[in-house]
């Protein structure tokens, strides 16, 4: 048997879901377009004969934006835009009630959305509207075109008992009162960086960069400084890859011989490319400072001193000089440097007009730019 206060409940729920007549209007809604659906509503058990009434509905999707990406998820909102007025003979309570729906999707996408709203969240005195909350779900975008939503069927439900739904279905095909505008996301750009950005012939730079297609191949190869010209065979060896979050990392080895210059690295993984600026220089080889020691640095005339070198030109012949200042002196040796650069000679000291001893290099046209020096003293 039905208890009592459930039937005069049920019956009241009748009433809420009866639409238009004596409705308590809201707002208009400031992204989706009102709608006015006809509906058959059949109420629970002891609460009267199905009717026919109207629905005021909005159906709201947030975030609100001009386009959607496929594959993008969005928050679907059934808003009520009226509410019946409870015409007793009973104060509805809150939480009493609990307003479950479905909304249409039609267009490039097809289906429904189911949505469920909260219990009314507050009483409804006789004569005050019964206000329903909102009903939301979650819909994700799957195809590219247009898309429209609609309100469809949608059931109250007193007492958390689903075999006393009241429930409203559309006794024609229900207006669309909002479209989306899906898109085939584009495809995001990779990115590249070289570290070091200069790399010597035969080395190795590390590539990284992110948005690459998870787990393709990547093939690296060197490109002059406008892009152009690639070869593949310009990057003797690489351990690149590309991981499932779309991440490249690894390194690239710039064959041995390339020239010196600024280049451009280059991936592609068959459906994206990218690139980045890496200059190619040779390791400069420090110039050597050539240095010779004197056994005296302060002596008397007719004294021999022993003049040793060292960073000098291997296999190369050496005139040592004493000078003053930069005018030579006639005090003169010669010595071999030998495959090490160093070389040990003796000078005669006659002249109290020294003042350095100078070793210089002599090539074969006669320059003495290849020079060391040393200060000495020459007195009686």
């Amino acid at each position: 048997m039905v208890n009592p206060s459930r039937r005069i409940a049920t019956a009241v729920l009748a009433m809420a879901i009866a639409g238009t007549a004596g409705l308590t209007a809201l707002a208009p809604g400031a992204v989706a377009a009102t709608v006015s659906t006809p509906v058959n509503c059949v109420p629970p058990p002891g609460g009267g004969n199905a009717f026919d009434t109207t629905q005021n509905v909005d159906i709201v999707v947030t975030p609100s934006k001009a386009t959607y990406a496929v594959g993008e998820k969005v928050t679907v909102t059934w808003a009520w835009k009226s509410y019946q007025n409870n015409p007793g003979p009973i104060r509805i309570s809150a939480g009493m009630l609990q307003p479950f729906g479905q909304v249409n999707v039609a267009g490039a996408q097809t289906g429904v959305v189911e949505v469920t709203g909260g219990k009314n969240p507050q009483a409804a005195e006789i004569g005050s509207p019964i206000i329903l909350p909102d009903m939301v779900g979650e819909l994700t975008l799957s195809a590219a075109g247009t898309v429209d939503l609609a309100p469809g069927i949608n059931r109250t439900r007193p007492y958390d008992t689903p075999s006393y739904d009241a429930i409203c279905t559309p006794t024609a095909t229900p207006q669309t009162s909002t479209t989306l505008k899906v898109e085939v996301p584009a495809p995001e750009t990779a990115t590249l960086t070289a570290t070091p950005g200069t790399v010597e012939p035969g080395k190795a730079t590390s590539l990284a960069g992110t948005k690459w297609t998870p787990g393709a191949a990547a093939t690296p190869s060197l490109c002059d400084g406008a892009g152009a010209n690639c070869s593949t065979a310009a990057i003797s060896a690489h351990t690149l890859a590309i991981a499932a979050d779309g991440t490249l990392s690894g390194t690239a080895t710039v064959a041995a011989g390339t020239a010196d210059g600024a280049y451009t690295v280059q991936v592609t993984d068959g459906t994206k490319t990218a690139t980045a600026g890496l200059n190619v220089k040779k390791a400069e080889v420090p110039i050597p400072v050539r240095k010779i020691t004197l056994s005296k640095n302060d002596v008397r005339p007719w004294t021999f001193v022993k003049v040793t070198g060292e960073n000098f030109t291997p296999n190369t012949l050496i005139a040592v000089i004493g000078l003053n200042g930069t005018t030579p002196v006639a005090n003169f040796s010669a010595a071999w440097a030998g495959a090490d650069g160093k070389f040990c000679t003796w000078i005669l000291v006659t002249s109290t007009k020294i003042n350095s001893i100078s070793a210089a290099e002599i090539d074969t046209s006669f320059k003495f730019d290849k020079v060391a020096l040393s200060g000495i003293s020459v007195h009686w």
